[in-house]
């Protein structure tokens, strides 16, 4: 990646907009997952190892004694692979320098053209992460999706010269003018995490169509997290970008923490520093991406799940979520029929049910009980007429679905600010409608709320002011009393710069004097449009009196001014924990049935017999006629609701 400087302190972790912790939910393709599942770490660790000159002594510099044998590595492997493959010249400072170009032609759309690249070059030393951590995913990809045939053209790509400022990767643009490129996606230091599993993603707000469609792929073919941000120029998706493609960046999440940057330690031989099995889930997420966008015709022979109805968020704590399943073969395999299975855990034991069949490719699933707030993991399988068994999630039951046991979730509190709710507020706070002003760097105010015109906001003009100390709203006392699971939503157009100079928080208290910080920036945020929040304060609020929320702007320092917090439609919501009352289902399964029989017999005897035997059950729902007493004025009700 090309060296940081004084400038691009000001751009690069910075531009990061609203973390994308939700990346888009679409379903992983079965091409893409099988083609993401023969991703080797062994053999990526090995590309590194043995193929790309990255143990100590070693440089793939300009000049450097094994720079030119790493591109001849490559373009040995990549002619292994079949690949047409070819060195491109262009010149820099009066030399002669070569891209690797390697190609896998289309045969539904060969003018269409995906590109996959990473930088062969570095500064001067062994350069393990930076890049031939790159070069080695590009390879992994191309060593997996060479054997099969795709709809469009994939070019694998090694840029020359990148340390430099993009040189190679601007000629490549220069050289193909008017190429169809239909996305490219850039590998640049993607080996390091200390373990937080975290990934980003770069690019222009115009690239936003490759940003969204890479981190769904990362989502669905990784077990990382992602964080989609702004423009940072600084590898070789930039002069495609300029140029007008869809291009982006994919980095690992610790970049800008590396401590081996551009020293001779960023070396294959520095131990702890490579994590392998991390640069293993990255490339999992270019292949499952091309094999989608490039149509890549994996060969798989299998069994589809889809949900009708959907994945329920929440599991009855009683036992009466059910979710429809319909299964249905792929290639040449066919499910079985009646051999669908839940598998579900509540607490640490799996337990496996067989689901009710509604047809040969079609099934109901009946999640279990649990103690409302607590988790219910699950997954399904059924077996194929070759004797196979497929799972849903994929790679279950490490990868699972989950449910929070509980009846939905409450509101304790709720503003969308048409009414000023009159909270205290600090410096430039106020509640009214923002002008649409600042911007001095990154986007202005909005010009109204995310419903309605008022908002909270600091400055409603435009932005923050420099060297301000922290700035506070706070918020009335909200009763949280005898909820769990309670937690804070809200809308935010927020612009600040990178904690390091400037600071946004949102913090909770239970007296107003002793705060817990929930949410800080880490980063830059600039966001162009309202961004949902969603924050877990159960720890502080659960069955809490009086809850105080507070947003701090500030301390700020004397650099770029930002338009700072802009806040509406506020909420904290608990967890739902009461059944829904429904007359005659007096064992509380979510039906009415002949198991209800005896606890309506139990209930005539009286509320305490009836909540001796059932005690997380609903009395009133013996009181079939409705008139508030439960007598045997309710038997000829209970019985018609009986008859349906």
């Amino acid at each position: 990646m090309t060296p940081r400087n004084t400038f691009w302190r000001l751009v690069w972790a910075f531009s990061l907009g609203a973390a994308a912790l939700g990346a888009p939910a679409v379903q992983a393709s079965l091409p893409g997952q099988a083609a993401a599942d023969q991703v080797s770490v062994a053999g990526y660790q090995g590309f590194l190892r043995d193929w790309l000159y990255t143990r100590t002594g070693h440089n793939r510099g300009p000049g450097g004694a094994h720079h030119d044998l790493a591109r001849d590595n490559i373009v040995a492997l990549f002619q292994g692979y079949g690949l047409t493959t070819q060195l491109e010249p262009f010149t820099y400072n009066s030399g002669t320098w070569y891209n690797v170009v390697a190609t896998q032609t289309g045969t539904v759309y060969p003018s269409r053209v995906y590109i996959i690249g990473a930088h062969y070059d570095s500064v001067n030393n062994p350069g393990a992460d930076d890049n031939a951590s790159g070069v080695a995913a590009v390879l992994e990809a191309a060593r997996i999706l060479s054997r099969y045939p795709s709809d469009a053209t994939i070019k694998y790509i090694a840029f020359d010269r990148e340390e430099a400022g993009l040189i190679g990767s601007s000629r490549y643009v220069s050289a193909h003018p008017g190429e169809d490129i239909r996305g490219m996606v850039s590998l640049d230091m993607v080996a390091y995490d200390p373990g937080t599993n975290h990934a980003l993603i770069y690019g222009r707000t115009a690239s936003n169509p490759i940003k969204t469609a890479l981190a769904a792929a990362l989502a669905e073919y990784s077990n990382l997290s992602v964080t989609v941000g702004g423009d940072v120029p600084q590898s070789d998706h930039a002069p495609f970008e300029a140029a007008g493609y869809q291009a982006c960046l994919l980095i690992e999440g610790e970049v800008w923490n590396n401590p081996y940057y551009h020293t001779l330690q960023d070396c294959y031989d520095t131990a702890g520093y490579l994590n392998f099995v991390y640069a293993g889930e990255m490339t999992r997420t270019v292949v499952g991406w091309l094999v989608d966008a490039a149509g890549v015709q994996v060969v798989v022979d299998g069994v589809a799940f889809s949900y009708p109805a959907g994945r329920p968020e929440f599991a009855s704590p009683s036992g009466t979520t059910t979710v429809r399943v319909d299964v249905s073969g792929v290639g040449a395999e066919t499910p079985a029929p009646g051999t669908g299975l839940l598998h579900y855990r509540v607490g640490t034991s799996w337990t496996t049910a067989p689901m009710e069949a509604l047809a040969d490719t079609s099934y109901r699933a009946r999640l279990p009980g649990a103690t409302c707030g607590g988790t219910v993991a699950y997954y399904f399988t059924v077996q194929g007429l070759s004797g196979a068994t497929y799972a849903d999630p994929p790679g279950a039951p490490a990868a699972v679905f989950t449910a929070t046991a509980a009846y939905g979730r409450v509101h304790a509190f709720q503003t969308n600010l048409d009414t000023n709710p009159g909270w205290a507020v600090e410096g430039q706070w106020a509640w009214g409608t923002p002008t649409g002003g600042g911007g001095e760097y990154g986007f202005p105010d909005p010009t109204g709320g995310y419903t309605g015109s008022k908002v909270y906001g600091y400055n409603l003009a435009g932005d923050y002011p420099n060297n301000l100390p922290e700035r506070h709203l706070t918020s009335a006392a909200i009763d949280c009393t005898g909820l769990s699971g309670t937690r804070l939503t809200f809308w935010r157009w927020l612009g600040v710069e990178s904690p390091t100079y400037d600071h946004a928080s949102v913090r909770v208290s239970r007296n107003g004097t002793a705060w817990t910080t929930v949410w800080q920036n880490t980063l830059e945020i600039t966001d162009s449009a309202w961004q949902s929040m969603d924050l877990d304060i159960a720890a502080v609020a659960d069955n809490q009196p009086a809850v105080y929320l507070r947003w701090t702007m500030g301390p700020t320092d004397s650099g770029w001014k930002y338009c700072g917090w802009n806040i509406d439609d506020i909420a904290v919501t608990a967890l739902d924990c009461t059944p829904p009352l429904t007359a005659g289902d007096t064992n509380c399964d979510g039906v009415v049935d002949f198991d209800d029989i005896d606890p309506f017999i139990l209930a005539l005897a009286g509320e305490v017999a009836y909540h001796a035997v059932y005690p997380d059950c609903e009395y009133a729902s013996a009181d079939c006629n409705a008139d508030g007493a439960v007598n045997f004025d309710d038997i000829d009700p209970f019985v018609a609701l009986l008859g349906g």
